[in-house]
């Protein structure tokens, strides 16, 4: 598994770049490999969103991402958004047991 974990600024609008993220999001959900994702926004500075997206593997997210469909999506984000994306490996991972 991989996370995409991309450090999106609003240099635009925040409704007209939610929206756009709503549409590539669609796209998203249709590939193969991608296991889920959240769009957050920073309590501290709200001109500031994470994606993070969990993906079986890089091979898949890389197929996504190359795809003309994504490409033309993405370039809707020009003047609205700046990213400093990232593609990661899990090195540790938790969650609280259930009694």
């Amino acid at each position: 598994m991989v996370v995409f974990v991309n450090k999106l600024t609003l240099v635009g609008s925040a409704e007209e770049f939610e929206a756009i993220y709503a549409d590539i999001a669609a796209f998203m959900m249709k590939q193969d490999g991608l296991i889920r994702y959240k769009l957050v926004r920073s309590t501290k500075d709200a001109s500031v969103y994470f994606n993070l997206a969990e993906w079986e593997s890089r091979e898949q997210f890389e197929k996504s991402v190359a795809d003309p469909e994504f490409r033309a999506q993405f370039k809707r984000l020009a003047g609205v958004v700046t990213g400093d994306p990232h593609l990661s490996e899990v090195v540790l991972e938790g969650s609280p047991s259930v009694v």
